[in-house]
């Protein structure tokens, strides 16, 4: 059995290696051929990530260029119904393709270097003490076409050891919304109202939440979320995202 069990690494090792060398992986950014997939940026792109550390705004992790980590003058002013947000990476132009590529092109392949990404934060991350994770839903009609949630596969990528807190199916998206790229705040507000449901609201009831969502754009969508499941009960509720748009 002893045996079996450390074969079991080398072959995945090999087919990793055998399916590398018949499809040659490519950079999510430039599309460069890489030698080996478990980072899909080449070194040039990936160089051009740049993470978000330290300091940053302690309500919706704005980044800042120095200082220490304090409110930004939106979150002084504004209310917002999450308690707290961090994303790992500035969504430019090297990210944004890769996520493009992911969301839009089906390039699932991604979801292991947003993983990497993760691992490579140096950001603080103390968000997975929720009680449950729950990834930010799409309507329907919109995951059909799709295939899949960008968001539900994320948070199985971000928290592979806590799959059990995981939960597709609290939130639900009721509204089939236009998409929210080109739309100004009050616009986004608008288009989100009434989008979000919860099912079985004793389910999340004093409950700390986690939402996962890909992208921080004006916090819109994620703030709409947390209002309705504060609404519904919930104790806490904090936001991971992928990454954010630089201000």
């Amino acid at each position: 059995m002893k045996a079996m069990v450390t074969k079991i690494p080398a072959a995945r090792m090999f087919f990793k290696a055998l399916a590398d060398l018949c499809f040659p992986p490519r950079c999510l950014s430039c599309k460069d051929y890489l030698e080996e997939s478990s980072l899909l940026f080449c070194p040039v792109c990936f160089e051009k990530i740049e993470f978000i550390e330290e300091p940053f705004c302690s309500c919706c992790g704005k980044s800042f260029p120095s200082g220490e980590n304090h409110l930004c003058g939106e979150c002084m002013k504004k209310s917002w119904n999450f308690d707290r947000a961090q994303s790992l990476v500035l969504y430019e132009e090297t990210v944004a393709k890769a996520i493009g590529g992911f969301k839009f092109g089906g390039r699932k392949a991604a979801l292991q270097t947003f993983q990497k990404i993760k691992s490579l934060s140096p950001l603080p991350l103390s968000l997975e003490q929720s009680d449950f994770i729950v990834p930010v839903p799409l309507h329907i009609n919109r995951l059909r076409k799709r295939g899949f949630n960008q968001a539900a596969l994320l948070a199985g990528y971000f928290f592979p050891e806590e799959k059990h807190k995981i939960k597709n199916t609290i939130l639900l998206r009721t509204k089939d919304t236009i998409p929210q790229t080109g739309l100004d705040g009050s616009c986004r507000r608008k288009n989100m109202k009434e989008a979000f449901v919860v099912k079985n609201r004793e389910k999340i009831e004093g409950k700390n939440i986690l939402l996962i969502d890909d992208v921080f754009t004006t916090g819109t969508t994620v703030d709409e979320c947390a209002r309705v499941l504060k609404s519904n009960g919930a104790q806490q509720v904090e936001v991971l995202t992928l990454a954010r748009v630089k201000e």
